[in-house]
């Protein structure tokens, strides 16, 4: 999948610029939880206005199917959650670390797999970046806008654990669900009823 987009800091939109601005203040909230396996996400923000998200094919362990940010297991030669996230969608997505400016990090999440999750925000402003999928991994990538998004028919049933945003045939549920539902109030793009 290519994505053909140039852009500097005087066309970025302004809900990019307001994205950039609250994370860049965020102070996340780290969870301590005992026994769950360390691993990170990217949430990997175009300045064209969309989100990339991978769809897991049936050959990986853990969320067979499901809708997710690029990411993966903690591992013990990377320095910090940053530096797996950006591993992991470079190895997921083919998207080169240098470029993909990171914005900073949002509140830790948890999966009912096992994980503890650091998600990192990272946008991403280059032109001709050539996304392809890891076969081994990832079934399809997906980008949607963030419009769609915040406009999505959200629906929560026991708490937060099975959150979903319904967007035309996407469905994103489960800790994608989650950390995007925290990524839209921490961003302030969409407010949604305690």
């Amino acid at each position: 999948m290519h994505w053909d987009h140039t852009t500097n800091s005087t066309n970025i939109s302004p809900k990019i610029r307001q994205i950039i601005e609250k994370i860049k203040n965020y102070n996340p909230k780290r969870l301590d939880v005992k026994g769950l396996i360390p691993s990170a996400v990217l949430i990997p923000i175009l300045s064209s206005g969309s989100i990339v998200f991978i769809k897991r094919n049936m050959k990986v362990k853990d969320h067979k199917g499901q809708i997710a940010f690029p990411g993966g297991m903690i591992e013990d030669s990377d320095n910090d959650p940053v530096t797996t996230a950006l591993r992991e969608a470079y190895e997921e997505i083919n998207l080169p670390k240098e470029k993909v400016r990171v914005l900073g990090l949002i509140d830790d999440a948890v999966s009912i797999a096992g994980y503890i999750i650091h998600p990192v925000v990272g946008l991403i402003e280059y032109s001709n970046i050539e996304f392809k999928p890891n076969e081994g991994e990832v079934e399809k990538i997906l980008i949607v806008k963030i419009e769609d998004i915040i406009g999505a028919r959200y629906n929560e049933s026991e708490g937060d654990l099975k959150c979903g945003f319904y967007i035309n045939d996407i469905v994103i549920w489960g800790a994608t669900g989650r950390i995007l539902k925290n990524f839209l109030e921490i961003t302030g793009l969409r407010r949604f009823d305690s």
